[in-house]
């Protein structure tokens, strides 16, 4: 479980400001060239499989360039090999995530940038950057933080293909072992912890979407 925790956290740390990022400018720039790349970026990313990126990033990697380990954990690493070592499974686990966070945060802040109060911010002369990040993503974050929990919880179901290719032993390998070695008491077991994962992030979004809007503390 340390292991499978500390993979998700690396993926979690790179890949929910790269988000943010990405649909930030997408909305911002909706319905301009940006907006469109971005779209058609997301949406490829999306279609990719975890197991098709995990394999062309150990082909290309590791095996033509020589830039990677295949193996992702190493016992006793330098921080160099620890960053070597987990490049590519975060990188993997990333493409995927980004692509669902980064399309939810933009749908979340074009909903609200069409709010009266927009308008009344941009007629009281509130600049762009002003007006995103002070007004529009604390009304937003409900939302937000909801995807939030969705996309990180992709994060255990895709560890379980990343962890096989990299040979990571971690809690989604130990699931698959359990799978060709037939025990079904080891199975349930990671299978519950999985989904006490999922429970624990979608309850983590709610309270924060709660803590956040005044609306619904009161209610």
């Amino acid at each position: 479980m340390p292991n499978t925790l500390t993979l998700a956290a690396l993926a979690a740390l790179v890949s929910v400001p790269l988000a943010f990022l990405i649909g930030i400018a997408s909305a911002v720039a909706r319905g301009r060239k940006l907006d469109r790349a971005l779209n058609i970026l997301t949406l490829s990313m999306v279609a990719l499989p975890e197991f098709l990126v995990a394999t062309i990033a150990v082909l290309v990697f590791a095996v033509k360039l020589l830039w990677l380990p295949s193996i992702a954990l190493i016992p006793s690493p330098t921080l160099a090999e620890f960053v070597r070592a987990y490049a590519m499974p975060v990188m993997v686990l990333t493409v995927g995530v980004v692509a669902q966070l980064a399309r939810m945060v933009r749908a979340a802040i074009i909903a609200e940038l069409d709010r009266p109060y927009v308008e009344m911010a941009q007629l009281k002369g509130v600049g762009r950057s002003r007006l995103i990040f002070r007004h529009v993503l604390p009304n937003a974050v409900g939302p937000i933080v909801n995807a939030m929990a969705l996309s990180l919880s992709y994060l255990f179901g895709g560890a379980i293909i990343v962890e096989t290719i990299f040979s990571y032993p971690g809690l989604a390998s130990l699931m698959v072992n359990a799978v060709t070695s037939r025990d079904m008491p080891l199975l349930q077991a990671c299978a519950m912890i999985f989904c006490a994962a999922y429970l624990l992030l979608v309850l983590i979004a709610d309270t924060v979407a709660i803590l956040a809007n005044p609306r619904l503390r009161q209610g």
